[in-house]
Formats: C-alpha cells, sequence, structure tokens
C-alpha cells in the first residue's frame, strides 16, 4: 500500500520529494539510507524494456530527525507552495531513561501529523494552514533489531513494488558507474598534472583551478 501510495503521489499528483522525519536520535541516519535505497533504486527514466518513462518516477528523499526538522523545514511543509508528502516514524518504549523527554517527542510527532492533516483557520492569513497536506506515521512498538529490520524490510518492499508499477530495474544504478568511471579519468589527470585534452571546457578548467592552487601549498 505504501509502494502504491508513493507512485499515487509521484507519477498522479506530481509531487516531487518526500520528507522522511523520525522522531528518535537512534533513527537519525535513517533519512540518509532511505535516500540511497530509494533514489538509487527508482531514480531512472528509462524502463527494464529499454523505453522511455513517460511519467515521474522517484522522488527526491531527504528529511532529518523530527525534533531538529520542527525547527529547519517543517515550516516549508506546513505553509509552503509546494505539497511534501511526509512520513513520520516514531517509537512508543524509550531506549533511554528519560521518559518524560521520550513522550514529549512522541507528542510532538503526533501533533505535527494532525497539523498537517487539518491545519487550524485563523483571521490573519500569515498564521493560517490550509491542512490537507500528506503524511503517514509509522509508530515502532520499540526500536530492537527485529523491528529496525522490519522497517528496512518494508521499505525495500515499497520500492520494489514501485519498481514494478514504473518498469523500472531497481537494481542497477549505471548513473553511478558514469560517475565512477569519469572519477578514475579526472584522478589519473590530476595526477599528472594536465587535464585530458579531451574533456569539456568546464572540466579542463576545474581541473586547471585545482592544480594551481595546490601547487601553492
Amino acid at each position: 500500500v505504501l509502494g502504491l501510495i508513493g507512485v499515487w503521489n509521484r507519477s498522479f499528483l506530481g509531487r516531487g520529494s518526500h520528507a522522511m522525519v523520525p522522531y528518535s536520535d537512534a533513527l537519525s541516519l535513517f533519512p540518509a539510507y532511505l535516500q540511497q535505497l530509494e533514489m538509487e533504486s527508482n531514480g531512472k527514466s528509462v524502463s527494464r524494456d529499454g523505453e522511455v518513462i513517460e511519467t515521474e518516477t522517484a522522488p527526491v528523499i531527504w528529511g532529518g530527525v523530527g525534533t531538529n526538522a520542527q525547527h529547519a523545514f517543517m515550516q516549508l511543509i506546513h505553509q509552503g507552495t509546494s505539497t511534501v508528502p511526509v512520513t513520520f516514524i516514531g517509537v512508543a518504549r524509550p531506549t533511554t531513561a528519560h521518559h518524560e523527554e521520550h513522550t514529549a517527542l512522541v507528542a510532538n510527532m503526533i501533533a505535527q501529523s494532525a497539523a498537517l492533516a487539518f491545519g487550524r483557520s485563523h483571521e490573519d492569513p500569515a498564521r493560517a494552514m490550509a491542512g490537507n497536506r500528506p503524511s503517514t506515521t509509522i509508530l515502532l512498538s520499540a526500536l530492537t533489531p527485529s523491528t529496525l529490520g522490519a522497517l528496512i524490510a518494508l521499505f525495500e518492499h515499497v520500492v520494489f513494488v514501485q519498481g514494478c508499477v514504473w518498469g523500472i530495474n531497481s537494481f542497477d544504478q549505471w548513473g553511478v558507474e558514469l560517475g565512477k568511471k569519469l572519477a578514475h579519468e579526472v584522478a589519473a589527470e590530476l595526477a599528472s598534472g594536465s587535464p585530458g585534452a579531451s574533456r569539456d571546457a568546464s572540466s579542463i578548467q576545474l581541473q586547471k583551478w585545482y592544480l594551481q592552487h595546490t601547487s601553492r601549498a
């Protein structure tokens, strides 16, 4: 279901990004993991059959820990001109002895979800929030190796389902491979102190600037 919701948001509603917001410091690196999982797997414009895909595929995945996010980018998600779907991830059982702080985290997560959904009216338009902003909340009973594994498996299935719907091979990364190949070539040219004559003008100038300034070190 989450996979199909993602396809709906991206391909039918044209929503170009998706924010991942865990309300747990222990999951602070999870948005970065999902960036790699989703964008590297489905960030493609050609199908398994070699045909150009006519619809929009993988969105830009970004995010951060909820407490930081509330003072960084949640303003845009609540009142910005772009509709950004959000996935909140919380943990019911605290991983530390600070139960009151943990309860406050969960309360903030639930409040953010409700505020996005229902907004509020206000006589001052700058303080009004229209609501109807999409979000999904995943609440783990506790953060354990088992639940973390289940969470990872969930998003792996999301990516697989979306790849099937879009007709994408989710298991190759030719865009990444091209960058690696060019990097090896440029590294050899920098080591020799001479940019390749066949390199594009922008890359040649960047290499020359780099070589000029590193020679002063």
